[in-house]
Formats: structure tokens, sequence, C-alpha cells
């Protein structure tokens, strides 16, 4: 007889966190690392005395990039159903994907390619474009 009890299945994803309490008494916040995550919640591996039944804010930071260059974070909004030894079980509530402000990892850039024409600009951020002749458009969420 299967005696799992969770609905999804878990992934052993072992990322950076940080978390916060969300109570109006005090705030508790510390740094951790995911242990496991999963659609409905996340084990974090934490020492922090956060207790059963608080609310938690976690940011978790992505392991992969938006468009390969743009780093994510995981933040989500949860309870902890469960407080064992030095583990912390979250079930969320809610959570979204945001860009984060860190700089992607500059290992994962291309190398620049030797056959581009000399920057127009002194921006070490748009090597090799003529920034002059740039065209911006927007769109308009409605």
């Amino acid at each position: 007889m299967d005696t799992e009890r969770r609905v999804k299945l878990r992934y052993p994803l072992h990322l950076n966190v940080r978390y916060q309490t969300l109570g109006a008494v005090s705030r508790v916040a510390d740094v951790g690392e995911t242990v496991n995550l999963s659609s409905s919640g996340v084990l974090i591996a934490s020492t922090c005395p956060i207790g059963e039944g608080e609310r938690v804010r976690a940011v978790i930071e992505w392991p992969s990039l938006l468009n390969g260059t743009i780093p994510l974070q995981l933040v989500t909004i949860g309870i902890v159903v469960r407080r064992q030894n030095a583990r912390l079980a979250i079930a969320f509530e809610g959570y979204q994907f945001r860009t984060s402000a860190r700089r992607a990892n500059v290992a994962t850039m291309p190398e620049p390619r030797s056959t581009m024409p000399e920057p127009r600009s002194s921006s070490p951020y748009y090597h090799g474009l003529d920034v002059a002749n740039l065209q911006i458009a927007a769109k308009s969420v409605g």
C-alpha cells in the first residue's frame, strides 16, 4: 500500500532561498537552501525558529535564465505545515516568477564575434551596436 500523502511530484532541487515570516508581532528572516520543490510546496533546510502555522514569504533563486540572460526568482507566499529537525515544509498559497535584480552569470554569455564592427558607444553593455540609430518600441498592456 502506498503511504505517500503528497499529490504533487517533488523535485530534489538545491537552490538558494531567502525567507521571512509575515506575522505582525515579530518578523523572523533567514537564508537557506531548498531540499525539494513541487508546484504546491517546498522543503527548506533551516535552523530558523519558525513554527507551524506561520505565514512565510520565500524567494528562491531559479536555476534557469529568462531568454538565456535574465536571472529569475520564484517568489512564494505560504504556510509552514511541518517543522522537523532542521527542515521547514511550506505549503504554497501562491507564487509567481519575477526577474531578479542580480546580474546574469557571465559564464553563460556568448563570446563576442571577432567580425563585429567597433562600437560607436562607450557603453560596455552595447558592444558592437549602433545605439545612436537604435529604435525602441513600447507595447501597451491593457
